[in-house]
């Protein structure tokens, strides 16, 4: 096959395999470290799309083992609202609180994951929907 050919045929699979939408949830700031006695923050999602998206926020504890990340679950830091509706073009905020009532020794990490979530009403065949998912790292240090 010639090269002409094989990119013809290339672009022909990408015609027939039909469009790629882009997801557009937005976040803002993309770390969160809070020292000495701080407890809470925030952090501002965006929804860029034309539709309304769903989006989940779940917190873990994060460490390192064998210089492989490792998510767990926790109580120790919540996310209000850990679900929410984003309206087209709008924007919601997120509260990130420390409710341990252990004091904080040394750095404790943990991973704020922000999650669109997939809407079946509304797939279109031939469409890839990519649905996005941020990870923000957290940090309290004493």
């Amino acid at each position: 096959m010639t090269f002409t050919r094989l990119i013809a045929a290339s672009l022909a699979a990408c015609l027939i395999a039909g469009a790629a939408q882009a997801a557009s949830l937005r976040v803002s700031p993309i770390t969160l470290d809070l020292k000495m006695g701080a407890s809470a923050s925030t952090v501002r999602l965006w929804n860029e799309d034309r539709t309304a998206t769903n989006v989940q926020v779940r917190v873990f504890r994060w460490t390192k083992v064998n210089g492989k990340d490792r998510l767990e679950p926790t109580t120790d830091v919540v996310a209000s609202p850990p679900i929410t509706k984003l309206a087209p073009g709008s924007e919601n905020v997120i509260r990130v609180v420390r409710v341990s009532k252990k004091p904080v020794s040394g750095t404790e990490a943990y991973r704020l994951l922000i999650d669109e979530l997939p809407d079946a009403s509304k797939r279109v065949p031939g469409q890839v929907k990519v649905l996005v998912r941020h990870s923000i790292p957290v940090r309290f240090t004493e």
